[in-house]
C-alpha cells in the first residue's frame, strides 16, 4: 500500500514517524516549503528522521499513493484539492486532515466526488508529538470505513462518524468550543483567585461541585439551571466582572457568559418551567434552535 502526504508539517511528519517506528516504510511527501531555504531545512530533516522520500510535485505523490493525506493547514487545504483533484482515481483513499470547517470538508466531497475517490475526512482528537500515528482520529465519509480498514494495521487508531462529509470536522470544532473554553474560562477564574488569595479555597469549592458525577448529569444541571435562572445569574456576573475590572483582570470569559446568559433571557424559561423541570439540556437547545426563533 502507497502511502503519500500533501502537506508535511507538525501533523504528517508525526504521524509518518509513527509509521515508521512502527516498520512501515516507502512513504512519499510533497510540502510547498521543502525547497524554501530556511523552513525547508526542517522539511527535509523530518523527512529523513521519518524515512519519508520527499517529491517535487504534489501531481506525482496523488498519482502515486493508494491513501493520500491531505495535510495542510486550513487555509489550503482546498487550493490542495484543486491541484491533485485530476490524478485522484476510483477506490484511492483522499483523507483531509485539515482542521477545516464542516462545510469545507463537504466543498472539497462536491469537487472530487465525480472522480471515484473515497473522501475521509479526519479529525485528529489528541496530541500529535505523543501519540503521534496513534492519535485519534475521528473519521466521516464515504471512505471512512475503508480508511480505517486500511490504516487500522498500521496501528491508527480511528472512530467512525458516519458516511457524511463534515460530520468528524464538526465534532473536532465542536468539542474544541468546549475545550479551549474550559481551558480559557480556568485561566480566568485563577487569575482572580490568585489576585485575592483564595486559591486553595476555590479549587476546593469547585472539586466538591464538580468532582465525582459524570459528565451528562452535569450538563443537564448546568443547562437548564443556566436558562431558567439566567436573569439573576447575569447579574451576579456583573459582579464578577467588576471584580476582575477592579483588580486590572481582563473579565473577557466572564463577559462572555453574562451576554449567553442575557441571551437566554427573552425565552422566560423561568415562567415555561414554574410548576416543571425540563427533563435534560434537549429541551433547552431544542427551544432556542434558530428556527424556533
Amino acid at each position: 500500500m502507497n502511502i503519500g502526504f500533501i502537506g508535511f508539517g507538525e501533523a504528517a511528519y508525526c504521524i509518518a514517524l509513527g509509521f515508521s517506528q512502527n516498520g512501515t516504510t516507502g512513504i512519499r511527501a510533497n510540502d510547498a516549503m521543502m525547497n524554501h531555504p530556511v523552513m525547508g531545512q526542517q522539511v527535509h530533516a523530518r523527512a529523513a528522521e521519518a524515512q519519508v522520500e520527499l517529491v517535487e510535485d504534489a501531481k506525482e505523490v496523488a498519482r502515486w499513493a493508494d491513501v493520500l493525506f491531505a495535510a495542510v493547514p486550513s487555509s489550503f487545504t482546498m487550493d490542495v484539492c484543486n491541484t491533485v483533484k485530476d490524478e485522484l482515481r476510483p477506490g484511492q483513499i483522499y483523507a483531509d486532515v485539515s482542521a477545516s470547517t464542516p462545510a469545507t470538508k463537504i466543498a472539497i466531497w462536491d469537487k472530487i466526488k465525480d472522480t471515484g475517490v473515497l473522501f475521509a475526512d479526519a479529525a485528529m482528537l489528541g496530541s500529535l508529538p505523543q501519540d503521534k500515528h496513534r492519535v485519534p482520529i475521528t473519521v466521516s465519509g464515504n471512505g471512512a470505513v475503508a480508511f480505517k480498514t486500511a490504516m487500522e494495521p498500521l496501528g491508527m487508531r480511528i472512530t467512525l462518524a458516519g458516511d457524511k462529509a463534515g460530520s468528524a470536522s464538526a465534532i473536532k470544532l465542536v468539542r474544541s468550543i468546549f475545550m479551549k473554553g474550559i481551558a480559557s474560562l480556568m485561566i480566568e477564574t485563577m487569575q482572580a483567585a490568585d489576585a485575592y488569595d483564595v486559591s486553595e479555597e476555590i479549587i476546593a469549592s469547585l472539586s466538591k461541585s464538580l468532582d465525582g458525577i459524570p459528565f451528562a448529569k452535569h450538563l443537564d444541571r448546568l443547562v437548564t439551571g443556566t436558562a431558567i435562572h439566567c436573569t439573576r445569574r447575569a447579574a451576579e456576573l456583573k459582579g464578577s466582572i467588576a471584580m476582575l475590572e477592579e483588580s486590572k483582570l481582563s473579565p473577557d470569559m466572564a463577559t462572555a457568559a453574562k451576554h449567553r446568559h442575557e441571551a437566554l433571557a427573552p425565552y422566560k424559561f423561568a415562567e415555561k418551567y414554574v410548576n416543571e423541570k425540563p427533563s435534560g439540556w434537549k429541551d433547552i437547545i431544542e427551544a432556542i434552535r434558530p428556527e424556533n426563533v
